[in-house]
């Protein structure tokens, strides 16, 4: 006994070894049919049914013996197709359903022109080719399948057809309705997340501008002027002034390549970190590089926002910037003070320059930025030039932001104080 099981197990080994190495099981239409379990499911269907159409055949309709597996086999085999290849299995499955009624007759007053498993099969794949194959083939499908039914069964499976045909274009709408917004809102998604992402691309750009740029400004500013504001300087040490300026400014143009990659017009920043007390160290930097620079700051620290004091401080700062590089020898007034409506009214006004500009170049990206960020927390700034040659920044800025984003009596000119020029007072 347990040398017949031995002899058995060795032969279903030698069997496997065989038709896994077999030319067609290596056939990659083949093994991708035999990879899926809804391939398997359909096949195991239909050698049942196959088990069941060969017997019954002959109570059914009048064939030979040697026929009766070919005919069984187009009564039950082609459902193994239902889901590999429905278009495929029902075509055969319809032609030879609309043969076999017309080729063989049936006996013992057998109401079908075919089998009970061969009009089962006929209804399964009708229904998997309408929920698979593209959607101008339903109609053509529900037309053929109709016409053999009612010839091979009864007119009335028409109707069953018809029904079968509009819920399965239902259910394959609902679907495509399903897929469109699943697609959509990952496409949402993505979109979100690009835009937090280029957002704090542009948020990095106006942190490195504002205080990178400015640093780098009062360096160049202030190797340059060193001559003039200290006594005594030697020609090496100098000429060791005029290669840092040189230097300071290689970078400062190296950083604003930088800024031109990462920023993107439109984005908002959220980044609150200098307060209303740095300007004061802001001013008196600016005046160390040279610069004249006169502070009346009158607001009340622990009143001001946090945001609005960020956005108060960069406008300063890229003001002062600008001054320095662009009005050198100018005298500068910064004012903060209080405003109407709760707002703080921010001025940095500077008089016409005395002397060249010192070469500095910009990517343009300073009073825009400044502009926005003002406009971010509800302020109405304005930046143009002032009727004595100098220019003039100043904004409203809401101690907290407003719900709606408005700042009433927002100002729509320019008024600046007279900033007296050193040419004036010579």
């Amino acid at each position: 006994m347990f040398g017949l099981r031995k002899h058995l197990r060795a032969a279903g080994g030698d069997f496997v070894d065989w038709a896994s190495t077999a030319p067609v099981a290596q056939d990659p239409a083949v093994r991708a049919y035999f990879s899926s379990r809804v391939n398997w499911f359909f096949l195991i269907v239909a050698l049942i049914m196959y088990s069941i159409a060969w017997p019954t055949l002959p109570v059914t309709h009048s064939v030979p013996t040697f026929v009766l597996p070919v005919v069984a086999a187009f009564a039950a085999l082609p459902i193994a197709l239902a889901w590999s290849a429905p278009l495929v299995g029902w075509a055969v499955s319809v032609v030879s359903a609309q043969v076999i009624g017309l080729v063989v007759p049936t006996r013992n007053d057998w109401e079908l022109t075919i089998q009970v498993t061969h009009f089962i099969e006929l209804l399964v794949l009708t229904a998997m080719v309408m929920l698979r194959c593209p959607l101008r083939w339903i109609p053509l499908v529900w037309l053929t399948t109709s016409l053999v039914v009612a010839y091979a069964v009864h007119p009335a499976w028409i109707v069953g057809i018809s029904v079968l045909a509009v819920v399965v274009a239902l259910l394959r709408g609902l679907m495509a309705s399903r897929r469109q917004l699943a697609a959509r809102t990952r496409q949402t998604e993505e979109a979100e997340a690009e835009s937090a992402v280029l957002q704090e691309r542009a948020r990095i750009a106006r942190d490195l501008h504002d205080v990178v740029a400015h640093r780098m400004s009062m360096v160049v500013v202030m190797s340059q002027t060193a001559r003039y504001r200290i006594d005594d300087v030697s020609p090496a040490a100098a000429a060791e002034f005029d290669a840092i300026a040189d230097a300071a400014r290689t970078s400062l143009d190296e950083v604003r390549q930088l800024l031109g990659v990462l920023r993107v017009e439109g984005a908002e920043t959220t980044a609150p970190n200098p307060v209303l007390a740095q300007i004061d160290s802001l001013v008196a930097e600016t005046s160390r590089a040279g610069s004249e620079v006169t502070l009346i700051r009158e607001v009340d620290d622990a009143g001001v926002g946090e945001s609005a004091a960020l956005v108060i401080y960069r406008i300063v700062q890229e003001s002062l910037a600008n001054a320095t590089r662009h009005a050198p020898g100018s005298r500068t007034l910064v004012s903060v003070t209080p405003g109407e409506h709760g707002t703080v009214e921010v001025a940095v006004v500077n008089s016409a320059p005395t002397a060249e500009p010192l070469g500095i170049g910009g990517n343009g990206v300073g009073i825009p930025g400044m502009l926005e960020r003002a406009q971010a927390v509800g302020g109405s700034p304005v930046a143009a030039p002032t009727v004595d040659g100098g220019f003039a920044v100043r904004a409203r800025i809401p101690m907290t932001p407003p719900r709606d984003g408005v700042v009433a009596g927002a100002p729509s000119s320019v008024t600046v104080p007279k900033v007296s020029s050193p040419v004036s007072d010579q």
